[in-house]
């Protein structure tokens, strides 16, 4: 009696909801609708596979498998945890994967990619699980850049070379083994942007260990390669570096001259080609370039190592005096650069380090844009590629944790208790911190690094300096025995209209600079000395 009853019952429930249907249905005609209420309970080919795999054993799993064959996601991630949560299926291969899935299609994408490829047998997920992955991702998702995982070999047969390079070379192969280098090089499409940061890492990789010549053999290739994302003038730069390293001084100024004022190498262009002057033995021609560098309004732009270089050179043709002019505006210039650096050595959490992460957020950032606050900040770090990394991972995952806040919020009008969200709200937000206090901490370190080589080059000044006093002392010695008719020599400087002495000191066109004329007839050699 009570089966006729139940029976009777959801015959009545039936006849509702085949009427509520055939509302539906004929609305849909009267409004010019072409689809079916049937049409969306119809399941995909992989999601009945999936569910085949799984077999669903209670209410609740049926309940997710009907989200999941609808194409509601959201649904579906919330009733995840009371379909599945303690079960066997959870913890398997598969149920990881489809719960990373069901993450990535609700936004949170650099959670769902970095949960899969954690997965450490991946070869054990089930296939359709596989196919929906990679029937929403691709290997040109932005995603890939940002994941910072081991990489499985599985999933390159999944998701393509493409995404492999994507997430490895967020890691740097300058100081790694040549041949774990060179067979990355080989899995990349012939002019592709990956290989050609490969390759660039390779020439800094040979030019590390010395071997200039394959070094350069490789830079020359790369320079003319399509799809280029190294920078040319940086490209260039490095020729010189390679050719000066092997003391072939001139071939190596030829390529310095080749940088603009335009560019951002443009400072350390000058400063290597005054040093290769210096080892051609023509301090007179390094004296030339240290004027432009040493010029008081380049505040910020030019690093100490240009005065070490200035006093330098004015003390082989024996400009005294310039000697201590140099030295004493190193503290004008660099005074406040240094206490800088001491204070971000110490706690790195100052604004102009958040000003330039917020630049660095929107993209490349030059020294021109810094602008003052160029001289608050490590000299490299807008130019650091693992600090750039950094902050747009921590703008990734900021937004990740916005939507991660919303889903949370969300899930609280869903029929269970949804008190895991609330975990994952505040993981991906301690993700984001995290990866934030690293952006400052690798400025800490740059500042540390910097702070070391100005104190190396500080040392090295007081060696100029008690130089020259020996210098002085041996002079007035040498000039009382000396012949009073002296014939100095060395002369060169700037040729071509833009020539310039160094009569005054006033304020000048960009364009005048880097084209000093120094004479240093009275230099330092005599032709005759009396015994």
């Amino acid at each position: 009696m009570m089966l006729i009853k139940s029976l009777t019952a959801a015959s009545l429930v039936l006849g509702v909801h085949s009427a509520a249907f055939a509302e539906d249905d004929l609305m849909s005609i009267l409004e010019g609708k072409t689809g079916s209420a049937a049409a969306q309970y119809v399941e995909s080919e992989e999601v009945a596979k999936l569910k085949k795999a799984v077999n669903p054993s209670s209410a609740e799993q049926n309940i997710f498998f009907q989200f999941l064959v609808d194409k509601n996601y959201e649904k579906a991630l919330f009733q995840w945890s009371a379909a599945f949560s303690g079960s066997t299926f959870q913890g398997t291969e598969t149920g990881k994967a489809l719960e990373a899935f069901l993450n990535y299609k609700n936004g949170l994408k650099l959670t769902g990619v970095e949960s899969l490829l954690a997965i450490s047998e991946p070869q054990k997920i089930d296939a359709s699980v596989i196919s929906l992955w990679k029937e929403n991702l691709n290997d040109k998702d932005p995603v890939w850049g940002m994941a910072q995982v081991t990489w499985n070999p599985y999933w390159t047969q999944v998701f393509g070379v493409g995404a492999e390079m994507a997430v490895v070379l967020q890691k740097s192969y300058v100081a790694e083994d040549l041949g774990a280098l060179t067979e990355l090089i080989k899995k990349t499409p012939v002019d592709s942007a990956e290989r050609n940061i490969l390759q660039w890492q390779l020439v800094l990789n040979l030019g590390i260990r010395g071997d200039s010549a394959k070094a350069a053999q490789v830079l020359a290739h790369l320079m003319k390669a399509k799809n280029n994302p190294i920078d040319k003038d940086l490209m260039t730069i490095t020729a010189g570096r390679l050719l000066y390293q092997n003391g072939f001084l001139d071939a190596s100024l030829k390529y310095y001259e080749k940088i603009s004022k335009k560019s951002d190498y443009w400072f350390q262009a000058q400063e290597e080609m005054a040093w290769a002057y210096m080892r051609k033995g023509e301090p007179q021609n390094a004296m030339a370039i240290t004027k432009t560098l040493t010029y008081p309004h380049f505040k910020g732009w030019v690093g100490i190592e240009s005065y070490l270089l200035s006093s330098f050179s004015s003390l082989k043709v024996c400009d005294y005096p310039g000697v201590l002019t140099t030295m004493k505006s190193i503290k004008s210039q660099f005074g406040d650069h240094l206490v800088a650096l001491e204070k971000l050595a110490a706690d790195p959490h100052q604004p102009a380090v958040a000003n330039l992460m917020k630049s660095l957020s929107e993209g490349p950032v030059s020294t021109a844009k810094l602008g003052k606050e160029a001289h608050l900040l490590p000299a490299y770090a807008s130019k650091d590629e693992v600090l750039s990394l950094l902050v747009k991972r921590h703008e990734y995952l900021t937004k990740e944790a916005g939507l991660a806040e919303q889903l949370y919020a969300r899930s609280l009008t869903f029929g269970n208790l949804q008190g895991h969200f609330e975990t994952l709200k505040n993981q991906v937000q301690t993700r984001a911190q995290l990866t934030q206090g690293a952006g400052y901490q690798r400025v800490q370190e740059l500042a540390k690094a910097e702070l070391e080589d100005s104190k190396q080059v500080m040392q090295r000044l007081r060696i100029v300096e008690v130089e020259m006093i020996q210098q002085v002392d041996s002079a007035s010695k040498f000039l009382k025995h000396a012949n009073v008719s002296e014939s100095k020599k060395g002369s060169t400087g700037a040729n071509g209209k833009f020539a310039m002495s160094f009569a005054n000191d006033k304020e000048i066109w960009f364009d005048e600079l880097s084209n000093f004329k120094v004479d240093v007839k009275k230099g330092c050699s005599k032709e005759s000395v009396k015994e």
